[in-house]
């Protein structure tokens, strides 16, 4: 899957954000990876079709530890 050009920046927040809540070498495992808090979508194809909103609102659950990482 290929990132838009304008997206690289939010891209980068994300990943930042990502950083912040769990290991940073699970960060792409993580965005690849199916999640049942994202009716089994993964997180990078989340961001590709709606943005980022959704994605941050799971990281904060996740770090609160009200949600898993997958």
């Amino acid at each position: 899957m290929q990132i838009k050009k304008e997206k690289l920046i939010e891209l980068v927040n994300l990943v930042t954000e990502c950083c912040d809540v769990m290991d940073d070498g699970y960060v792409a495992t993580w965005l690849h990876t199916p999640n049942r808090d994202l009716n089994m979508d993964m997180p990078i194809d989340i961001f590709n079709t709606e943005g980022s909103e959704r994605l941050y609102r799971l990281l904060y659950f996740i770090d609160i530890g009200e949600a898993d990482l997958n």
